[in-house]
């Protein structure tokens, strides 16, 4: 700005920029304006110095030092739990494999020397080849061996490896199934090698010698004997699984636990939080029940102490949710489900892991004929699948024997029929001898097919309203559950 005052002589008393006199603590208005410019500019040139040379990295250094630090305490603590693991896993080792496998060892090497040998010098000296008793040895020393093997090959410790978020790692180990017969009190495999045996006449015939408290399975039937043990049910519910030692029923929206003599456990099913159950079974090959639900499977280890919780198994489940599981059957290490009328039945396969695997999903047309209206049962003995089939022309039922892969190897005789097409009104339960008993709730009526196929109606059954029957795999128990009365019986065979 230029500005011109007439009275020169005035000119120092007034400032060239605001016109204002220049009076002593006079500051100039812009002066101020070029003074903020300054600073503004310094300050902008300030901020692009600090920009130019910004940085996180202090962020990160201390997040790194976090994270070490976590992981020095995360490796501390599981190094911890691996040490105490380590230590359980020895002492699991020492106390219970190690001792189940010398006592086993002691007595297989005592049977050997003690009876086979001394039998086999014996022929040997006398050059009197029996060639009976000498096959009879070979087998006996043919399945020590193939126990033996077995033993060897066998998961007898089993550590299963949660998440790594969860450093619990729990350690389980399956008992021994050699060690068990050694200590359960089972028949000596080679008791009938003993010296008296020479002394007996073949040719005589030999009266079979009756457990105590124990009758023939079809006997119990025709007579209708006091079981070993009875429990009065609160309904009349069909399901029903049997293991060596265990039965496991549905009652009245529980689950429920018995040994041979008395209940040991019960667990609230509600079927909201569960599923509606539709049938159980035991599983040798891996010692759980598995329970059916119209769209899972669980798994129940009668072993665990209360509270028994059932576990799903994620990996098994339906085509889809509009189909609904029917029933099921162990067969060694693989389970065979049945979807209502035979859509389809899915094999799975179960690893040492108890990781599931569906192996082939069959349709109905692979399992059944045409004009068959579907499928009620599958149910597995240690030879072959067997699967309860209502016919369309007559609405009969029969029992067709399938091979492992599900190719029918015999076709089943028809029965009598059910109500109608609708209401699988039935139970197919294997008797573990290739005998097969089926139960018609419509007609009410008992029918045995034999090993060769034959069907014949058990007229002299004098047990009404049979509702499931269960045979344990030693086919040493059987369980029986009926309506009107409802109840539980546990019968010992012979």
């Amino acid at each position: 700005m230029s500005f011109t005052i007439k009275d020169k002589e005035n000119n120092d008393k007034y400032c060239y920029e605001c016109l204002q006199k220049n009076e002593k603590e006079h500051i100039c208005s812009s002066q101020l304006l070029s003074d903020s410019a300054y600073t503004l500019s310094e300050m902008t040139t300030e901020q692009i110095n600090t920009l130019e040379t910004f940085s996180l990295a202090h962020i990160h250094t201390k997040c790194q030092q976090d994270l070490e630090v976590w992981h020095s305490a995360a490796v501390n603590h599981l190094s911890q739990i691996f040490n105490q693991r380590l230590i359980d896993l020895n002492q699991l080792f020492q106390n219970d494999i190690q001792p189940n496998l010398t006592e086993y060892k002691q007595k297989m090497i005592e049977q050997l020397k003690n009876k086979i040998i001394p039998r086999i010098n014996q022929f040997i000296d006398q050059s009197n080849y029996e060639n009976k008793k000498i096959d009879k040895i070979q087998t006996i020393v043919e399945n020590i061996r193939s126990e033996c093997d077995a033993i060897r090959d066998g998961s007898w410790i089993n550590i299963q490896l949660p998440d790594i978020k969860n450093f619990s790692v729990p350690i389980r180990i399956a008992k021994m199934a050699l060690a068990a017969r050694l200590t359960d009190g089972e028949k000596d495999p080679l008791e009938n090698l003993s010296d008296d045996e020479n002394k007996k006449d073949e040719n005589c015939p030999k009266k079979k010698k009756r457990k105590e408290n124990s009758i023939d399975l079809v006997e119990i039937f025709a007579t209708n004997p006091d079981p070993l043990k009875s429990h009065s049910l609160e309904t009349n519910s069909s399901t029903l699984a049997l293991s060596n030692h265990f039965i496991l029923i549905h009652d009245n929206k529980k689950l429920i636990l018995f040994d041979l003599n008395k209940k040991t456990q019960e667990f609230e099913w509600n079927d909201n939080d569960f599923g509606i159950l539709v049938d159980i079974c035991w599983m040798p090959s891996i010692s759980l029940f598995l329970i059916l639900t119209i769209h899972s499977v669980y798994m129940f280890d009668p072993m665990k102490s209360a509270p028994n919780v059932p576990i799903k198994i994620e990996t098994i489940k339906p085509l889809d949710r509009s189909h609904v599981l029917a029933s099921l059957s162990p067969f060694d290490r693989d389970l065979y489900i049945n979807y209502h009328k035979g859509v389809h039945i899915d094999q799975y396969h179960v690893d040492p892991k108890l990781e599931w695997t569906l192996q082939k999903r069959f349709s109905k047309n692979e399992c059944s004929e045409v004009k068959d209206i579907g499928i009620r049962d599958v149910r597995c003995d240690n030879e072959h699948i067997c699967l309860s089939i209502m016919q369309m022309d007559d609405l009969k039922w029969r029992l067709d024997l399938m091979s492992r892969d599900m190719v029918r190897v015999r076709r089943g005789v028809a029965m009598d029929s059910g109500e109608n097409q609708h209401k699988f009104f039935s139970m197919l339960i294997p008797l573990q001898d290739q005998r097969w008993l089926f139960v018609n709730w419509f007609t009410n009526k008992l029918w045995i097919v034999d090993q060769q196929g034959k069907t014949r109606l058990m007229k002299e059954t004098k047990i009404k309203n049979i509702r499931n029957i269960s045979v344990s795999p030693d086919s040493s128990i059987m369980a029986l559950r009926t309506e009107k009365p409802n109840t539980l019986k546990i019968y010992k065979l012979d």
